[in-house]
């Protein structure tokens, strides 16, 4: 009996760990730290029942201080022709962030597609980023969707966010924000601003400008990169986000950068 409960139980673990994308079978290759690097030779991945399953390497990161971390997987061999995908989970073994494409992520339910976009500047490699608290812990799953081994540089560095949307007062003239985190809001008092709000953006992700005529406003008059001028008054606060909470990007050009723009000249 005591040989049949405990069989149970680690059959149990074993589905927890499987359903939470950490495999049982599977070990931490190393320790990723913050302000370093290390090298992954990544397997080849490997077609079985019209499936692909990717080579895997997972290393932990442990984070010595509070905030934000940019992670990067550059590929040394296929480079081009990488096919590679960064899963961030917590201690839990709940995803936090995945990588799509070189210039932005998502959350879990964004898993697809493994697209490539032209670059013309040095490969900056499959990227992410979070923020976390001293002592917490993460684990960054290294995938390989090429049939071909493949060997990537992983990078954890920290950065300092786009400070733009803390909830400062805006009443003329522009902002340049970016939604660098899954989930993020950037706020503005905009309760003094008079004259026309516009909103640009171009990039991978669905940024939207929602203006509310009070924080308990619940239909913001939403403006995106299609309807992007609006009269600012008479909302009080201004909002900037994707719009299903699931895609981030980087502070850079085509990627999270959004500008905002309060001036006198009437919309179209």
């Amino acid at each position: 009996m005591w040989r049949m409960a405990r069989g149970m139980v680690v059959g149990l673990a074993v589905l927890a760990l499987a359903a939470c994308n950490l495999q049982g079978t599977l070990p931490v290759s190393g320790d990723l730290l913050v302000g370093g690097s290390v090298i992954a030779d990544l397997p080849p991945a490997q077609e079985s029942g019209g499936e692909l399953r990717p080579g895997v390497r997972v290393y932990r990161i442990v984070l010595a201080q509070d905030g934000a971390v940019k992670v990067s997987a550059v590929s040394a061999y296929l480079q081009g022709r990488a096919r590679l995908r960064l899963v961030l989970l917590d201690d839990r073994g709940v995803v936090q962030a995945v990588s799509v494409a070189r210039n932005w992520f998502a959350a879990r339910q964004e898993l697809a597609p493994l697209s490539l976009r032209p670059q013309i500047t040095t490969d900056p490699g499959y990227r992410l980023n979070f923020k976390g608290q001293a002592g917490q812990v993460f684990y960054l799953r290294v995938e390989n969707y090429a049939l071909s081994q493949d060997r990537v540089t992983l990078y954890a560095d920290p950065f300092i966010p786009n400070p733009a949307g803390n909830g400062e007062a805006f009443t003329s003239g522009t902002r340049q924000g970016a939604i660098e985190f899954v989930g993020e809001f950037d706020r503005y008092n905009v309760s003094a601003a008079a004259g026309y709000l516009r909103f640009t953006y171009s990039g991978p992700l669905d940024l939207v400008a929602l203006l509310y005529l009070s924080p308990q406003d619940p239909s913001p008059l939403v403006l995106d990169p299609v309807m992007n001028c609006a009269p600012i008054s008479p909302a009080t606060l201004l909002v900037v986000r994707d719009r299903g909470l699931a895609r981030a990007g980087f502070d850079e050009e085509n990627s999270g950068r959004y500008q905002l723009e309060i001036s006198s000249t009437p919309c179209p």
